[in-house]
């Protein structure tokens, strides 16, 4: 029997005991892994697990129409579709990118631009839970404007071009008028191989390649129509459908697209909606999601939380049914979902009648506001600003190039002008007026000689009229708009007594109430000069009691201290909302009129103040005159503001309009019994008499029209005007009238 020597059991001692070692570490280093597992993070492990086979699906509530006093549908939702994309399921890009170029129809550029979006998505399948490829898809809403596609009564063939996609109808090249309205030529290109129709905006041609690019021309058909912008389309989303099997990782998600049918009419008032931002998800983490819609402007914006409503949640949980077999989602024992309500219904005080009427009277100016408020209760029955903008293209379907052009143009069609704040001029007068009276410092008989100029401080304060309008009442005094009669008032009030009836009042210098994003304003004290501009000198005074200097109102502050005028002392504060409903059209809540506060004078006094504004527009020297109406007793003012500015770069023509003179006209009416007031607003519109009050007056003509005709009486005369090129613009008789009408909607 062999024996191991010595040396050999060392060997084999010392390879055992370092096999020992080995298996005893791996048997460690594998319970510390166990033990970190299932011990140290167990419970967060667990509760992963749970989580993969947990589903939480929000809910989306239905977002609240909006309506206008009568039930006019001013925004509500259409089902939208978009084929998204899943990176982490996609097969085959390029193929499906092909496929679906094929089954839309799509041009070189949109074609080039589908694929990099899919080989973006799949570059980053960990960063991009989904893509989505293309929004909107046709089917039963016109993706360009929203309104409801109708069939064509049959199919109709056109020529498409698969570089410029360009859809061209076939014609003959001796055809020289338009074959849809023979009224209108045909203007032909250079070779005479396409031609283009003015009137209806169609293109034709008389080849079979493309007359921009060349490319051979191929037939397509449609079956679908555009009433309003008659755009053709086939419905691309029953076209995909049927293909998404063959596409692994595409589909088809349906949401809510908001859709606003009067357009720019009522854009300012209704706003528009925008996707959240992150300071949006950082504020309400609760509330929004990415790529959720959030109200951002008006009416959108100031009542988000009742037209969103609530969205739901529904917990599911991922179970098989049977072992070993396939997953289904089942309710989460234990765990009730959580119901979705949907949006309130916003039932507006505006009248779309109304709103129609203003921008019909507005379409020639620049820019401007206009607002009618019915004297009693406050609710604004029409609120308009030029120019205007389309809400729909804002709520997802703006390019960057129209996005650009509107914040570029000079005249803001994003700013809402009847609650921004402007330099009021002589529509402020009443402030003076009322305070005057209250102190005792003028009454009926006061009178104040006009030379045409005013002096205080070693200066001259001048008039508008330059000559002089001699010795003026209160009363002569509106009607006139003397200046130098206010230049005296406000010296012997002071600015801090000016600034006191303004906003205690009147309203000025403070919110309306409407709460749709409007501007303060601004009324200056002494305080307030000291602070913003190191200094206070008197002379102040004289310009703030005439709406000059630093005094800034907005059209709708003016139309509520009129009101309150008119209807007897009440500042009303300003409503736009008549009342909230449900889906089903029940009343949830209805805001009350609130009466903020009371002019501080008494029916005597108030008498002399409705008198001026009454002669302002009925007497002969009446600064409105020319604007009265057989049928209308209107009483109100005129004010004519200096606002001159400068702006390098422009052109020369808006150089001259930004040095033009703010127009102002406040008006009410009847003016015996005051039913309702409007004021007009024209950004350097140049005169108040001459520019503004022709427009208010045609508001109030079309409101009483329509009055008459609800009542089944004879409508109103035309308007009386008279505004030849001679007439005298009593604010400003050294201005020239600029009579051009320039249409920018």
């Amino acid at each position: 029997m062999p024996v191991r020597s010595p040396a050999g059991l060392v060997e084999y001692r010392a390879q055992y005991r370092w096999a020992a070692i080995v298996i005893t570490l791996f048997f460690l280093v594998l319970f510390a892994r166990f033990f970190l597992l299932q011990i140290v993070h167990g419970d967060e492990f667990r509760k992963h697990q749970e989580d993969s086979r947990h589903r939480v699906t929000r809910v989306e509530a239905r977002r609240g129409r909006i309506l206008d006093r009568n039930g006019k549908v001013m925004a509500f939702n259409v089902e939208s579709h978009d084929l998204v994309m899943f990176p982490s399921k996609t097969k085959s890009p390029e193929n499906t990118a092909e496929r679906l170029r094929r089954l839309l129809w799509l041009n070189d550029e949109d074609a080039e631009h589908l694929r990099d979006l899919i080989m973006v998505g799949m570059e980053n399948p960990g960063r991009y839970d989904k893509v989505v490829i293309r929004k909107h898809l046709a089917n039963e809403y016109c993706p360009f404007d929203s309104h409801k596609l109708v069939n064509l009564p049959m199919l109709e063939e056109r020529l498409w071009c698969s570089q410029c996609g360009r859809d061209l109808e076939s014609i003959a090249s001796n055809e020289d008028r338009c074959p849809h309205d023979r009224d209108h030529r045909l203007r032909w290109n250079a070779d005479h191989m396409g031609a283009h129709c003015r009137q209806c905006d169609r293109e034709f041609v008389a080849a079979s390649a493309c007359p921009h690019d060349g490319m051979a021309l191929q037939e397509r058909k449609y079956i679908l129509k555009c009433p309003e912008c008659s755009r053709r389309y086939n419905n691309e989303k029953a076209i995909i459908e049927p293909f998404l099997y063959e596409m692994p990782g595409f589909t088809i998600e349906t949401r809510l697209r908001r859709v606003y049918p009067y357009r720019n009419v009522v854009a300012h008032v209704t706003g528009y909606l925008g996707e959240v931002n992150k300071k949006d998800l950082d504020r309400f983490p609760e509330r929004y999601v990415q790529r959720d819609r959030v109200g951002r402007s008006g009416v959108e914006r100031a009542f988000e939380r009742e037209l969103r409503g609530t969205w739901g949640k529904r917990y599911r949980i991922q179970e098989p049914m049977e072992p070993g077999g396939p997953l289904v989602e089942l309710p989460v024992p234990g765990r009730v979902d959580e119901p979705m309500i949907n949006g309130a219904t916003v039932r507006l005080t505006l009248d779309m009648d109304v709103q129609e009427s203003l921008r019909r009277a507005l379409r020639y100016q620049r820019s401007g506001a206009a607002v009618v408020m019915d004297t009693e209760t406050g609710e604004v029955l029409g609120m308009y600003s030029t120019p205007s903008f389309d809400p729909n293209r804002w709520s997802g379907r703006l390019t960057r190039q129209a996005h650009q052009m509107i914040m570029n143009n000079p005249y803001t069609p994003m700013m809402n002008k009847a609650v921004t704040a402007y330099a009021p001029g002589s529509v402020y007068k009443i402030v003076p007026a009322i305070a005057g009276l209250h102190n005792g410092v003028i009454d009926f008989s006061t009178e104040v000689e006009c030379m045409g100029a005013y002096v205080f401080g070693g200066r001259k304060f001048r008039c508008h009229n330059r000559i002089g309008h001699g010795p003026m009442s209160l009363v002569h005094s509106l009607s006139h708009s003397c200046d130098v009669y206010y230049y005296w008032l406000g010296e012997q009030l002071g600015m801090d007594v000016l600034h006191s009836y303004a906003t205690e009042y009147l309203g000025f210098g403070r919110p309306s109430g409407i709460g749709i994003g409007e501007s303060t304003g601004v009324v200056p004290n002494k305080d307030w000069h000291r602070r913003k501009e190191r200094v206070w000198m008197p002379g102040f005074t004289l310009s703030t009691a005439v709406g000059q200097k630093d005094v800034r109102a907005t059209p709708l502050q003016v139309t509520r201290a009129f009101a309150a005028v008119a209807n007897g002392g009440d500042l009303v504060r300003a409503r736009i909302v008549k009342q909230f409903e449900d889906l089903y059209g029940n009343v949830i809540r209805v805001p009350q009129s609130v009466v903020d506060t009371k002019l501080p004078i008494n029916a005597d006094e108030l008498a002399q103040i409705r008198e001026g504004l009454w002669r302002v527009v009925n007497d002969e020297r009446g600064t409105a005159f020319n604007a009265r109406v057989d049928g209308i007793e209107i009483a109100g003012k005129t004010g004519t503001a200096e606002a001159a500015e400068r702006k390098a770069g422009v052109s020369e023509e808006l150089s001259r309009w930004l040095k033009d003179d703010h127009a102002w006209f406040v008006g009410y009416a009847p003016a015996r019994n005051p039913e309702v007031v409007v004021t007009v607003f024209l950004e350097h519109g140049h005169s108040g008499s001459k520019d503004a009050a022709p427009v208010a007056v045609r508001i109030l003509k079309d409101y009483f029209a329509r009055r008459a005709q609800d009542a089944g009486v004879d409508p109103l005369p035309n308007p009386i005007t008279n505004l030849s090129k001679d007439s005298v613009d009593d604010e400003n008789p050294e201005q020239p009238i600029n009579r051009t009408p320039i249409d920018i909607e």
